[in-house]
């Protein structure tokens, strides 16, 4: 009891805003250092002589997480979903599920904050034509592997990202896409620069009530 009480006059952190994660510039380095209460108050509830215990955040919102802490967030969007195949040059497929980041706070969070990635499991990055957008690691505890995508599936570059490297990576071109799941997928599955990714209907982004063009 006299922990919990501790831990909760010790102060919450909050949720650190979201850094870009396509393009831009680092801002300056988050601080995990905790906030402390008066001597006052601890001492009219654990007693002088307690020695105060240092809370170690749950989360990974405010900086490098500490060994044992966990990333969580409270208020992640709900991204819809989509089935896409990655075929490599032996003709092999490899289906995955995806949330699409097709807005641009989606694209900014990202898989920040994210504990885990489910084995097949990715987040595909649309920005809606060609861009030469930059991605770091910012916030992220996972590590990664990027896929750059143009637009007609084809795969320009596979890069590995390491948890909360603020280094870019980029693509050595335009591209439509950009395919980020667990490190070392691709190479799992034998998926490299030159290879196909066939992408969601295009149906599957229509509004709904809105007919599509190609019915």
């Amino acid at each position: 009891m006299k922990k919990s009480l501790l831990v909760l006059l010790l102060g919450t952190v909050g949720l650190a805003g979201c850094g870009v994660t396509a393009g831009g510039s680092p801002p300056a380095a988050f601080t995990t250092e905790a906030v402390s209460p008066t001597p006052t108050i601890i001492d009219s509830i654990i007693g002088a002589t307690a020695t105060p215990t240092v809370w170690i955040p749950p989360t990974a919102l405010v900086g490098t997480p500490r060994p044992g802490a966990e990333a969580t967030l409270t208020a992640a969007p709900t991204l819809r979903t989509a089935r896409i195949t990655l075929v490599n040059s032996t003709g092999d497929k490899v289906d995955m599920t995806v949330e699409v980041a097709d807005t641009e706070a989606n694209r900014e969070l990202g898989l920040m904050f994210r504990p885990r990635l489910d084995p097949d499991a990715g987040m595909l990055f649309d920005f809606n034509g060609d861009t030469t957008s930059g991605f770091w690691m910012q916030n992220t505890i996972l590590p990664l592997s990027i896929a750059f995508i143009k637009a007609d599936g084809a795969i320009i570059s596979v890069q590995d990202m390491q948890p909360l490297d603020l280094t870019g990576v980029g693509a050595p071109a335009p591209y439509r896409y950009a395919l980020e799941t667990n490190q070392g997928y691709f190479r799992a599955h034998n998926i490299e620069e030159g290879d196909k990714v066939i992408l969601p209907d295009s149906r599957e982004a229509v509004l709904p009530g809105m007919p599509a063009c190609n019915k």
